[in-house]
């Protein structure tokens, strides 16, 4: 079973369609790359590998457009976009954190949660509460709620000026 897997992740990365989506998204102009991030977003699980390596390594302006296409991918995405969201730095872990919430999957509530009690940034505590909201779960509100009593108004309004762009 171990070789299957390897294999499988292998020819993910060697996908030429895949290789040449991921170019054009991140190489084209707003219209090329708009059109690389739908049709990555419609390949799904196949997309999901590479896109996430991606995100962890491409500089920050990228990350959005691959966060785009994360999202698009839909429910095969989440599993990696929350072990992002565990390990990664706020700039990347922040486009994570937008997609989760696009995608609206309530396995992201819990992860999502710890990263709003433990972040030492506001922007990523910010654009955290505005997920969190979107996702709309009562623990995760509930967190939110607890966390605008602590913060005060002027993080609340950091946080749905964010729910405002999502």
């Amino acid at each position: 079973m171990q070789k299957t897997i390897e294999r499988r992740e292998v020819r993910e990365e060697d996908n030429p369609e895949i290789r040449a989506l991921m170019h054009a998204m991140l190489n084209g102009d707003t219209y090329t790359s708009l059109q690389a991030i739908s049709a990555l977003g419609a390949l799904g699980a196949p997309a999901v590998g590479p896109l996430v390596q991606a995100l962890l390594a491409v500089d920050r302006d990228a990350r959005w457009a691959v966060a785009m296409a994360l999202a698009r991918t839909g429910t095969e995405a989440v599993e990696p976009l929350v072990g992002v969201v565990l390990v990664a730095d706020d700039e990347v872990k922040n486009p994570a954190i937008w997609a989760l919430a696009e995608i609206g999957d309530p396995r992201a509530v819990e992860p999502l949660v710890g990263t709003l009690r433990t972040s030492r940034s506001e922007c990523c505590r910010a654009l955290t509460a505005a997920a969190l909201l979107k996702l709309g779960d009562p623990a995760g509100i509930a967190e939110v709620e607890k966390t605008f009593e602590q913060s005060g108004e002027g993080f609340r309004g950091l946080a749905m000026e964010a729910l405002e762009g999502t």
